[in-house]
């Protein structure tokens, strides 16, 4: 069982119970500028349901719960790619945003899967042209590794939407540089 928590929030686990508040983060993503620049999340009620429950069997993607308005703001995943090393992505709901909590959380996230999973790099990727998250990962210290073109979602004529992305790696000793001793975060006092 996962729980991290940091000045404003707990970063645990999944539980099926959650998945109202899932649901309400998906249709707003799903509503989003930028969602096509990702893949298409469901967004019925069984689906979201189903997707909770799936969420809840692991610790691969994991709640963002904000401690003031006692609720779930979103979520971090982890998703391995490779001994020692894993994909992270992350949704923030709309209301939340621009506020700190995603850097709050993947932060915190990114010290759990250093410290205690023992990782030794992160991958992560974004549209160039979506700007927050482009912008975090530069701010977490994830490096630019490569930028191309995908796509991800289709017209109504079935004709892919391109876009340039990027490709973004965070190595365990580059982050070891900004926080050089293991759970020591920014919200945190020596």
């Amino acid at each position: 069982m996962v729980s991290i928590q940091t000045g404003r929030l707990i970063i645990r686990n999944f539980f099926v119970e959650d998945w109202k508040a899932l649901q309400d983060i998906i249709v707003d993503k799903e509503a989003s500028e930028f969602a096509i620049y990702d893949y298409q999340f469901p967004t019925s009620e069984q689906e979201i349901q189903e997707i909770t429950g799936w969420f809840a069997d692991g610790s691969n993607y994991l709640a963002v719960y904000e401690t003031v308005n006692r609720r779930i703001i979103g979520f971090v995943s982890l998703n391995g790619t490779a001994p020692g090393e894993t994909d992270m992505g992350f949704c923030i709901y709309s209301p939340f945003q621009r506020k700190g909590y995603a850097t709050e959380a993947c932060t915190a996230v990114i010290g759990y899967a250093f410290s205690i999973l023992g990782l030794e790099r992160i991958t992560s990727g974004t549209a160039n042209k979506n700007y927050p998250s482009y912008n975090l990962l530069n701010k977490l210290g994830f490096k630019k590794t490569h930028e191309g073109i995908a796509s991800f979602r289709k017209t109504p004529d079935g004709t892919p939407i391109d876009f340039t992305g990027s490709l973004f790696l965070l190595e365990k000793r580059d982050w070891l540089i900004k926080y050089p001793s293991p759970g020591l975060f920014p919200w945190q006092k020596p």
